[in-house]
């Protein structure tokens, strides 16, 4: 992988983005992921600068955890807007996500469809786990496909609105037409306490977006 930017490499970025877009300021920029180590806190000043230059409206990580958060907070700067995890009803991530609340850090939750049969694993993500979860997400039996029938909605539906009455923004992507529209219609239906409480119970721990494991397990 790339070695970890430093604080004017990662302003140096920011500048050549926003140059390549045609755009004076972005609204959110984020750390991608917490591997930086020594260059997390440099990277993290260099977002705060970029902020007060008005390059960026709003700053945040992705993959952080509490410690990586901590050690913002240990180091006296102002705490991320942000922290975009993997979140769905098979990786909910309960502690962390209490203390992002707690902490007044919105969540954006992105891979939200890992439950589905459809879903795609890239290149060397296809370990046993995932593997289990696909060929779960494709049993008749799926809960999901239950509830999609209740609500008259996708699947793929029940599992963004999930996350939206949890207070999280998702991020679906699709080149379906169809599909957008449909990731779009959230707020058409809403999932009832029975389904939510059903949701809650599916935790399996760890997220399987990444390759390498879920980054938010990262020191």
């Amino acid at each position: 992988g790339q070695s970890p930017k430093t604080y004017e490499a990662t302003i140096a970025s920011c500048h050549a983005s926003l140059a390549k877009l045609q755009l004076d300021y972005v609204d959110l920029y984020l750390i991608h992921a917490p591997f930086g180590n020594a260059q997390r806190l440099e990277q993290w000043k260099a977002l705060l600068e970029l902020q007060r230059q008005g390059k960026v409206r709003a700053v945040g990580v992705s993959n952080f955890n509490q410690t990586h958060i901590e050690e913002i907070k240990a180091a006296g700067l102002p705490l991320p807007d942000v922290n975009q995890i993997e979140l769905h009803p098979w990786s909910q991530k309960p502690n962390l996500v209490s203390y992002l609340a707690q902490n007044g850090i919105a969540i954006t939750a992105y891979s939200s469809l890992v439950p589905l049969s459809t879903w795609r694993a890239t290149e060397g993500q296809a370990s046993a786990k995932t593997a289990g979860m696909k060929a779960d997400g494709a049993s008749a039996e799926s809960p999901f496909k239950t509830m999609a029938k209740k609500y008259g909605v996708s699947e793929a539906q029940v599992l963004l609105r999930w996350g939206v009455q949890n207070g999280y923004a998702v991020l679906p992507k699709s080149v379906n037409a169809e599909r957008i529209r449909q990731n779009i219609d959230l707020f058409s239906f809403e999932i009832d306490d029975e389904d939510m409480a059903l949701m809650r119970g599916m935790d399996r721990g760890d997220g399987v977006a990444w390759a390498s494991g879920d980054p938010t397990q990262a020191g």
